[in-house]
């Protein structure tokens, strides 16, 4: 039970439009030609898995509208 509850409370800590920023740093760091190649794996890495959240969390607010549209209709 505690990790579907740590998930949980992950889940709503999460800010899209932070993971937004944070997603533009990352491809303004990749573009840069200094990037190291560990530092472009790395960060990459870290693109995909805020990118994840993003459609996750974004498929969760689509799913509320829905439900909320069907309530009203």
């Amino acid at each position: 039970m505690a990790a579907k509850k740590d998930t949980k409370e992950k889940t709503e800590d999460f800010i899209i439009e932070d993971a937004f920023q944070r997603l533009e740093a990352i491809i303004k760091s990749l573009e840069d030609p200094e990037t190291k190649l560990n530092e472009a794996m790395e960060l990459y890495k870290e693109g995909v898995v805020l990118s994840d959240k993003c459609r996750t969390s974004l498929e969760g607010v689509e799913k509320e509208i829905k439900v909320l549209n069907a309530e009203e209709a």
